[in-house]
């Protein structure tokens, strides 16, 4: 068995897929015979969405579902490629498509008064699915919370890197044990790595031990930022809807300067920065999280969208 000290070693360059559909031609969302996103629901209320990031699954929301559902109805899902949801070996997995199969499962499920979450990765889905609701359906979607969330081109963690390189991706992916994979990236993820539970290494583990979940998780890294992302970013100064924005100044992964330009750049929004805590806060210590996400949800009660 490779070890993972040999393959980091291997070094290698990411490549990005250039192939895939860019944002003009994601236009019309919709389509026919599409793949169903895995997704449960928990509580009554408004219904907040949570959107997990990459490698991930809705379980890593697991600490702050109990608590919003006291008092809204939280729906969690599974991206297409992870947890629980469909893993077809095909090459649409950018964040577009993932956000056309959100957008669709809201249409589907006639989600009115609807906040969206979005975490790293998911966050970037979550971006690209307001601005794809706010054409179509301006009506339905009352805020948006981002929490270390893509945004903008910049230069992706190492993992990320790895996974997205031509013959490194998969071998590493296929030969590392899954356990030391899921704990190697985890210790990006937390700033403590003492507090990553064994728990969590466990369930993304066997996660990734699903079938095709290895080739969704590279064709993904591939696929992580869109070649036009620069020219979509361009929409966000459109989203006019309240948005949180959430960071660790200690992010290893999205620097904190992604979360600043997303301030500047997105009209009605608010950002909160944590100190001392690591890229995925509603897993490392969601109580530091769950009274500001509290308060921004509480405070869009009375809220009403523009065109009501």
């Amino acid at each position: 068995m490779a070890s993972l000290s040999v393959i980091l070693g291997l070094g290698g360059c990411a490549v990005m897929d250039k192939d895939i559909p860019g944002w003009s031609q994601y236009r019309n969302p919709e389509q026919a015979g599409e793949l169903r996103l895995a997704s449960e629901s928990f509580g009554a209320g408004d219904p907040v969405l949570l959107i997990h990031g990459f490698g991930a699954s809705s379980y890593s929301w697991r600490h702050i579902i109990e608590p919003l559902a006291q008092k809204y109805r939280v729906i969690t899902i599974d991206l297409k490629g992870f947890g629980e949801s469909p893993k077809p070996r095909d090459n649409a997995y950018s964040v577009y498509e993932q956000a056309r199969l959100v957008r669709n499962f809201i249409i589907e499920n006639n989600l009115k008064n609807l906040h969206i979450i979005g975490h790293s990765y998911g966050g970037g889905v979550a971006l690209a699915a307001s601005i794809y609701l706010s054409s179509s359906h301006p009506n339905l979607q009352r805020s948006l919370v981002l929490i270390d969330s893509i945004a903008y081109p910049q230069e992706l963690p190492s993992f990320v890197s790895m996974l997205a390189t031509p013959v490194l991706g998969p071998l590493m992916i296929y030969a590392i044990p899954n356990s030391i994979q899921v704990k190697s990236l985890l210790k990006k993820v937390y700033f403590n790595d003492a507090t990553i539970p064994q728990g969590a290494i466990d369930h993304y583990a066997g996660n990734l031990a699903k079938p095709n979940a290895k080739y969704a998780t590279f064709t993904t890294a591939r696929q992580m930022l869109p070649v036009d992302l620069q020219q979509f970013s361009e929409n966000y100064s459109s989203l006019s809807l309240p948005v949180l924005i959430v960071w660790s100044r200690d992010d290893e992964i999205v620097p904190l300067a992604i979360g600043e330009r997303l301030h500047e750049n997105l009209p009605n929004s608010k950002l909160i920065i944590f100190s001392g805590v690591g890229h995925a806060v509603q897993e490392e210590d969601p109580s530091r999280l769950l009274p500001h996400l509290q308060q921004f949800l509480d405070a869009q009660a009375h809220h009403v969208p523009s065109g009501l």
